[in-house]
């Protein structure tokens, strides 16, 4: 899955998305490496609350959405975070960032610069990448 896939995701978070039309980008230029999963039980081994969408080294990692920068970090085993609430109501969170170039309390636009792709935490598929996941702010199950 490349940049073509990018509108078939769009397209489903439009239809569940209360009230509106938002616009996202793909945070970098790779592939779909590993894809969404989640079951019907929330605790269940084998969940994958995102996407792992592969990136060059030292990459430039985009914002997906614009919003206001709630995270930024480093978290056990999924090393370097940035979590981005938007307006409408979503949380965006890239993890295995290799470079964090913004603060939590940032104000970003879609597209801006926001992290660079390289190696941490624990990788779960090989080469460089970035894990995208994006739910609903204030339903810790509310994964897309």
């Amino acid at each position: 899955m490349r940049w073509a896939s990018l509108p078939v995701v769009a397209s489903a978070l439009a239809l569940i998305a209360p009230g509106g039309a938002f616009a996202w980008s793909w945070p970098v230029g790779g592939d779909v490496l590993r894809p969404f999963a989640l079951g019907a039980d929330p605790y269940a081994g084998g969940q994958h609350r995102g996407i792992d969408v592969a990136g060059e080294a030292g990459e430039t990692v985009g914002a997906p959405a614009a919003g206001t920068v709630t995270f930024s970090g480093t978290v056990p085993r999924h090393g370097r975070t940035l979590a981005v609430l938007t307006s409408d109501g979503y949380v965006v969170t890239l993890t295995h960032l290799g470079e964090l170039l913004v603060r939590k309390g940032a104000t970003v636009t879609e597209g801006s610069a926001i992290g660079r792709v390289g190696p941490s935490g624990d990788p779960e598929v090989a080469g460089p990448y970035v894990h995208l996941g994006v739910r609903v702010a204030g339903d810790e199950h509310g994964y897309l």
